[in-house]
């Protein structure tokens, strides 16, 4: 069975050895701890519980976690579980109320850093167990109550973060538990005595800010392999007098920045390479005082109070590359000062009070003279420089650069905020290799000729803003020609214009846009810019004729309709008139032919009179002229006007009568008829036995005429309508009316008849009292015309 067993281990795939593998390790796991982060599938394997308020270390955190994050809650103590994360390699407990750790850490095999900061441990001995992990490299201990490092081992600890805690005394014991020691940082103690340390491997020590006040020249012989000591911001510090200093053979990097000192005191460090000895308060700098430090490469003196420098006061340092002499008082440099530094890359000679651009020799290849007082500089002061490449002037008071500046090698030329009012057309002729100029806030107002960079091959940069530009749009736009094409050197948008007023505030661009679009464009394109322009114009008018025309056949339809429907609706309103006057006629031949009364009065004639009945007629005393106005009285006719008048009355009773209407209404008919039958009943009573044969004969024609003068009036209304169909309805007149009737001028005539024959003595009708004569409506020539005078028998 076991062989059975090996042969199926050995036969089982690689693959599924690990998938098993990974399932053994998640049977282990437990699950992620209330109020925690889990990030268990990530490398490495996390788990974040920070600020959580917890006080007791958690349970169930997962036996894989690589890295444990319990710092700013309130634990107090920490348990012996914690044994169990084997796995684990940091362990952050900061900001935490621990006063020690737990007695047997042996199974935190992997734990690299542990970070116990800011608890209130008051003694080492309470995290002495430490020396129980065989894998710690970084322990954090500052903002502890920890008076001295006493009782600390550890054999692989390397680094220790003991800052800001209570140490005021480093002895020769603080760091014999420590053999592995390489870092120690001891900054923010009130660390005041140093007692010749020992440790073999120590190669970095920190004791900033501390209040150290005199080290003596063995001080650092216990510590035989440091190489960078700081002592920043240590006032009182003194560590080397004009006979004694501090030594150490093989220090390297040594940052006393202040600390108050009045001399560098660095003879003591043969290997220095990088001093800081800024914000100190040296003021004199002897000849050779760095004679001993030849392999010193960055030496930072700025913010002293430095008034002068000697010619030798920086010799034999050939491997100098840096040299930070800013923020000083130095009103001169002696032309001799720099010519050993052969390796010299930067020099730093801002913030002091030059007055002229030194002439000096060095090899430097950027120099900094920015915020000085120089005013002036000659053309051949860059001569002494054959590896310049950066020169900058900034914010000094410069009105004029130098005609013909030589430098085959300057690249970058900063003059920005100078007095610089113009340029010399030769002033950048002899700078070859000129890459990047800076000319922003100066006082430039005229626009530079482009020709000025005509030799400048390599310039791809030039600053021109906040100049008090004036912007005159012709002189500017070869130079912003140049400036932005083809390849743009400048932000067009940063190029201001101050004066004139008019485009104050605007740029160049903006101010000169009309301008320059009408000399790049107009000229160069006039042709096509005309035939572009008369395509748009005809485009317009035929766009424009095409919609007046579409608008008015629009108009002209919506008329034309407008105009069938309303004549549509006439004749409708025509036809309907029609129909209703034709069933009114109807009923009037009806009553005419029902009705068997004589007809005997001249003035009730409806229809014109027939032969017999006008035989019977009394005859005309006057011409058809004047029978529109005509009164009888005392048996004598008199014409009421003259012929003119009574012919000028015709015409206008004529027009006039032509307009109304040629029909009455049914209501006048009806009435005229109800006087007619009244006047024939009085007369019968009145009259003798041959007026009735008389009456009986006339009767009987009317009679008959009657039904003639009705078809006759049939067809006039005929004509009368077809007339008004073609007619405006506002042409038609208007109906006869009583009121209309009554406005007639009328003639009175007495009993009295006269006749067309002047042999007929026959009397007819004999009126007692004067008769108004109306006057009927006149018909067309073609027809009769009725007219009412006294009846006389021919």
């Amino acid at each position: 069975m076991e062989e059975r067993s090996t042969m199926m281990h050995r036969d089982m795939p690689p693959l599924l050895i690990t998938w098993l593998t990974i399932l053994s390790i998640a049977s282990c796991q437990s699950v992620c701890p209330a109020r925690c982060l889990c990030y268990l599938n990530q490398i490495p394997r996390t788990i974040e519980c920070s600020r959580q308020g917890l006080q007791t270390f958690p349970e169930n955190i997962s036996d894989i976690v690589e890295h444990l994050d319990l710092s700013s809650n309130f634990l107090t103590g920490i348990t012996d579980k914690i044994n169990r994360l084997t796995e684990l390699q940091y362990l952050n407990l900061a900001k935490n109320q621990l006063t020690s750790l737990p007695n047997n850490l042996e199974e935190l095999i992997n734990l690299r850093r542990l970070d116990l900061s800011d608890n209130i441990i008051a003694n080492t001995a309470d995290i002495a167990s430490i020396n129980q992990l065989p894998s710690l490299k970084v322990l954090y201990i500052s903002k502890n109550q920890l008076l001295d490092l006493k009782g600390l081992t550890s054999e692989v600890l390397q680094a220790v973060d003991a800052g800001h805690c209570l140490i005021k005394e480093l002895g020769n014991a603080s760091l014999n538990g420590l053999p592995g020691l390489t870092t120690l940082n001891l900054a923010g103690n009130p660390l005041k005595i140093i007692q010749t340390p020992v440790s073999r491997t120590l190669r970095w020590l920190d004791m900033s800010d501390c209040v150290l006040n005199y080290l003596y020249p063995d001080t650092l012989s216990g510590l035989p392999e440091l190489e960078e000591l700081r002592l920043v911001n240590n006032p009182t510090l003194v560590y080397s007098t004009r006979h004694l200093t501090l030594q150490h053979p093989k220090l390297k990097r040594l940052d006393v920045s202040r600390c108050n000192l009045d001399r560098p005191g660095l003879h003591g460090f043969p290997s220095l390479t990088n001093a800081y000895l800024s914000h100190n308060t040296i003021r004199i700098l002897p000849d050779r005082i760095f004679a001993k430090n030849k392999q010193l490469m960055h030496l930072y003196l700025n913010a002293n109070s430095l008034e002068r420098l000697n010619a030798s006061t920086f010799e034999d340092l050939m491997k100098l590359q840096t040299l930070d002499l800013s923020a000083n008082n130095l009103e001169d440099v002696p032309a001799m000062t720099f010519q050993e530094n052969i390796d010299l890359r930067l020099l730093n000679l801002s913030y002091n009070s030059l007055h002229r651009f030194p002439n000096f020799l060095s090899f430097v290849t950027s120099l900094d003279l920015s915020f000085n007082l120089i005013s002036r500089f000659n053309a051949n002061s860059l001569e002494n420089m054959p590896r310049i490449r950066s020169l900058n002037l900034r914010s000094n008071q410069l009105q004029l650069l130098p005609s013909g500046l030589k430098s085959k090698t300057l690249k970058v030329l900063d003059v920005q905020k100078n007095r610089l009012v113009e340029l010399h057309n030769n002033s950048f002729v002899e700078l070859p290799s000129l890459q990047k100029i800076d000319l922003s806030g100066n006082r430039l107002t005229e626009a530079m000729d482009p020709d000025i960079f005509e030799h400048n091959l390599d310039l791809t940069v030039i600053r021109l803003e906040d100049n008090p530009w004036r912007c005159d749009c012709t002189q500017l736009y070869d130079t912003f020609e140049y400036l932005t094409v083809p390849v743009s050197k400048t932000v067009g948008s940063s190029l201001i214009c101050q004066s004139p007023a008019n485009v104050s505030g605007y740029s160049w661009e903006a101010a000169c846009f009309d301008a320059w679009n009408t000399d790049l464009y107009y000229n160069k394109d006039r042709t096509w810019g005309m035939v572009m322009v008369s395509l748009l114009i005809l485009v317009v008018l035929c766009g424009s004729v095409v919609s007046i025309k579409h608008t008015m056949r629009i108009k002209r339809r919506v008329l034309e309709q407008r105009r069938q429907l309303e004549l549509s609706e006439e004749r409708e309103r025509l036809r309907l008139l029609h129909a209703r006057r034709n069933h009114r006629l109807e009923e009037e031949i009806e009553d005419l032919e029902n009705s068997a009364e004589p007809r005997i009065n001249p003035l009730e004639l409806i229809g014109p009179p027939s032969y017999e009945e006008a035989v019977h007629m009394p005859r005309l005393v006057h011409s058809m002229d004047a029978l529109n106005e005509i009164s009888v009285e005392d048996g004598i006719l008199r014409p009421m006007s003259s012929v003119d008048n009574l012919r000028m009355k015709k015409r206008r009773t004529r027009r006039t009568k032509t307009n109304r209407k040629r029909t009455q209404s049914e209501d006048d008919l009806l009435r005229r008829e109800e006087r007619r039958q009244e006047r024939i009943r009085r007369e019968r009573n009145n009259s003798s036995g041959n007026i009735c044969e008389t009456i009986d004969q006339t009767q009987n024609t009317i009679s008959r005429n009657s039904r003639v003068s009705t078809t006759r009036r049939f067809r006039r209304h005929s004509i009368v309508e077809e007339s008004l169909e073609s007619s405006s309805s506002k042409d038609r007149p208007k109906p006869q009316t009583p009121n209309t009737k009554k406005k007639k001028r009328r003639q009175m005539f007495r009993d009295e008849h006269v006749t067309d024959d002047e042999a007929s003595d026959v009397q007819i009708m004999n009126f007692n009292r004067s008769i108004i004569i109306r006057e009927l409506r006149r018909e067309p020539r073609s027809g009769y015309r009725d007219s009412f005078v006294n009846k006389r028998e021919s």
